[in-house]
């Protein structure tokens, strides 16, 4: 499995440097917004520029965010149910839920090559096309997308090997 291991460290990577980016674009708000108030304060001059790119900003902020979030595990996870199954079903019932998240990953991938191009026109005082906003998003997805194939290859191998460990214990206590 060292497509599986590369991948692995290829997404660790990418939650690094998504971290990075995401810090990078929460300083770079405070620095222009703090800035924006100074002038404001000492010459009585707004920076007319900051708020759109505030707004910018704070949009790649978060779909930069959400890979990492996922991938440390600090999203919500609701498996009060899940948990109480027994190892079979539950295992199961991972299965399952990682095969939703892949088709709910490659729906919002798929709705990119609809909607990229429809995205046509500059954000106003920032003067990038808008479809740029939603680029942290289809890839912070596709990682999540890569992930969840990578966890769903291990699970049904896992599955499977247990399953037939399962039927050779069984046939040696028969």
């Amino acid at each position: 499995m060292m497509i599986g291991r590369a991948l692995d460290v290829l997404l660790t990577w990418a939650e690094r440097a998504f971290l990075t980016i995401a810090n990078g674009l929460m300083l770079t708000m405070l620095a222009i917004n703090l800035a924006n108030i100074l002038s404001r304060l000492f010459f009585d001059i707004g920076i007319i520029w900051v708020f759109p790119w505030t707004e910018v900003l704070f949009i790649w902020c978060i779909f930069f965010s959400f890979y990492v979030i996922y991938r440390r595990g600090q999203d919500v996870a609701i498996d009060v149910l899940t948990r109480r199954l027994p190892d079979k079903l539950g295992a199961a019932t991972e299965i399952l839920v990682m095969a939703l998240v892949i088709g709910l990953m490659a729906l919002i991938l798929w709705q990119a090559t609809i909607l990229l191009p429809r995205q046509v026109g500059r954000v106003d005082m920032v003067g990038i096309q808008r479809y740029w906003l939603s680029i942290p998003l289809f890839v912070s997805c596709s990682l999540i997308l890569i992930d969840f194939l990578l966890r769903l290859v291990r699970a049904a191998r896992d599955f499977g090997g247990s399953a037939a460990a399962g039927n050779s214990d069984k046939e040696k206590h028969e």
